[in-house]
């Protein structure tokens, strides 16, 4: 009885964000792997200001929105665990970017990348994220997708 109380107040406690992300757990595995597959790099600042961007945190909302709605639409393929991953460095890049714009030095608890590396390593690895996005997009080979992500990273 007192396990099922337990299970109930977890249940109510949830969050819609909290079952969503339940729901693509795995997609979301699957979309940090492959980010990080496709921003290795033999640059040793580079692969460290990587890692320092994504082991920051964030909720990835935007990853499950694209993983959802792939999933509403009964996408079947690879595509959208690409393109989930191209969003996220659409917004990690201009999180670099504003932090540099906006002189942060703290996001999400911890020092922002141009207080630890400078500005100019920022900016920089913020251009590698969005190139490396559109590689991906690239690969992808849908124009359609090419230009609506276009015109998001360029508003």
């Amino acid at each position: 009885m007192k396990n099922n109380i337990v299970q109930i107040e977890k249940f109510l406690k949830k969050t819609p964000y909290d079952s969503l992300k339940e729901i693509f757990n795995n997609d979301l595995d699957k979309v940090e792997a492959f980010t990080k597959l496709k921003l290795s790099s033999e640059v040793d600042l580079i692969r460290k200001m990587t890692l320092y961007q994504l082991d920051s945190g964030g909720k990835r909302l935007r990853s499950i929105l694209t993983l959802a709605s792939s999933k509403m639409t009964e996408y079947k393929g690879e595509h959208n665990i690409h393109l989930a991953a191209c969003v996220e460095l659409i917004h990690s890049a201009t999180l670099l970017h504003d932090d540099v714009i906006d002189n942060s030095s703290i996001r999400r608890g911890k020092k922002t990348s141009n207080v630890i590396w400078g500005n100019q390593p920022s900016i920089l690895v913020g251009d590698y994220f969005l190139s490396r996005c559109f590689e991906i997009m690239v690969d992808v080979g849908s124009l359609e997708v090419l230009k609506l992500l276009s015109n998001v990273s360029a508003e």
